[in-house]
This record gives structure tokens, sequence and C-alpha cells, in this order.
């Protein structure tokens, strides 16, 4: 064994409190598949947060931020997110990563098969990718070890509805989902002994839904929420969210 990779070894023994980490992801945040969508192009900002984790503002809640573009019936997203007080140091000009940082990068697509103009009703089919980055694994990649990376790919179709109200109007939305999680970036093989080679040799799956509504103002302007229940890697895990976009046409 070489010297660089006995500091491999030490460094995955040291941190192998990630293992546990890796099994709840960063908690908190729903997914939003509203399939009502124009045209253009939106900027997110989300708060979510697991249900029953206590008050806002504590180590459960989680940011995120993101872009969604849509043509047609296409529409893509993609979404940066991390917990509430890591965001709120970076905010303060920290440049400091602790060792149990990570933050959590996701894409979606969607594909809308009826709806869309005046039709107030719209159905779409959706599919993405949902991964972590943490600070363990940039810290053995240094010493070129593989680390596994747990990711999430959903598959799924949402239901929405325009509802008029007078000045205002609500878009209702509903989703299911099959969510495919399964560890990715495996080693070939494994001089700690762990078994880290054979992680990536299952996958397990899991059903989740979601239900969510947003109102728009002026075209441009957009809050939404959202609740997001079921399993994740067979634990009932349930989470809700709210933000707010601002753009043209996009993905809300």
């Amino acid at each position: 064994m070489t010297g660089r990779m006995r500091v491999g070894v030490a460094m995955v023994t040291g941190l192998l409190g990630f293992a546990a980490a890796a099994s709840a992801q960063i908690p908190g945040m729903p997914l939003f598949t509203n399939p009502r969508y124009g045209t253009g192009i939106r900027v997110h900002a989300d708060l979510g947060q697991a249900t029953g984790s206590g008050s806002l503002g504590n180590n459960n809640t989680v940011v995120q931020g993101g872009v969604t573009f849509a043509l047609g019936p296409i529409g893509i997203g993609a979404n940066i997110g991390t917990n509430f007080r890591r965001a709120q140091t970076l905010a303060g000009g920290s440049d400091t990563v602790g060792v149990n940082d990570n933050f959590s990068g996701s894409a979606l697509a969607q594909l809308r098969l009826i709806g869309g103009g005046a039709n107030p009703l719209a159905f779409s089919i959706f599919g993405g990718a949902t991964g972590d980055i943490t600070a363990q694994e940039v810290a053995l990649a240094s010493v070129h070890y593989k680390y596994p990376r747990l990711m999430n790919f959903p598959v799924g179709a949402a239901l929405g509805y325009h509802v008029p109200l007078g000045m205002l109007t609500v878009n209702v939305w509903g989703s299911g989902r099959m969510v495919y999680t399964k560890y990715v970036n495996c080693p070939s093989t494994d001089p700690t002994g762990l078994g880290f080679n054979t992680w990536c040799n299952a996958t397990q799956h899991d059903f989740r839904w979601a239900v969510g509504l947003d109102l728009p103002f002026l075209s441009v302007l957009s809050l939404r929420a959202a609740y997001d229940g079921g399993k994740m890697m067979g634990v009932k895990f349930n989470t809700w969210g709210v933000g707010a976009s601002i753009g043209f046409g996009g993905m809300r």
C-alpha cells in the first residue's frame, strides 16, 4: 500500500460517519413538479424542512436556489441547495467548509402531454436526478480515492389545474413518482475492508407523492408551496416547502 493510499484509508476510516449521513441526504425540500408552465425563464428561491423536525432556522432547515426554462411543452430546471445555517455562514463571507458540510444539486425535466394555452388542465411526465457532494468526498478525491455517492432518480407524472379567483388565480397540482436510490462512483477495490466497492450493486426504490400550489402575480412574480410525502430508502419521510420566483414563463 502506498503512502497516498494509507492516507486515503485513514481518511475513510476517520470519516465513516458520512455513511450514516448519506442515508438522510439534505432533508426537507419537496420536489416541485407543477405541470402548468409556459415558454420562458424563471429564477427560484425556496425554503423547506422535514415535518416534526423543530422550528425554522435549525439544522434541518434547507434552502435552495435555481433556474427553470421552458419551451412549449418541454420544461427543464436545475437547483442547488444546502443547510440553512450553512447558507447563512456563506452569506456572511465565510469560506471555511466543515467536515460534515454538503451541497445538493438536482435537475428535472418535464414533458407536458395535456394542457397549455387556455386549457385549465395540465398533465406531464417527468424525470430527474439529485445528488450530494460533501467535504469528505472532496478531501478523499485529493488523495485519489473514490468514495460512493448516493443519487436519487425520480420518475413520475403530475396533474395540475388552473383555478380563477377573480383578480387572482391559483394553480393547484399533485404528482406521484417512483424514486430510485443508488450509490454511484464506487471504487473497484476497497483497501479499507469496509465494502465500499460493493455499495453500487443494489438499487432501492420508493413511492413518493406531492401536492402543491402556486400563486402568480402579473405573470412575473410567483409564490409557491408544496407538501411531499412517502418513503425514502424504506423510511417514512415527509417535507414541506415554500418559495418565490421571478421571470417570464418557465416552470413555477
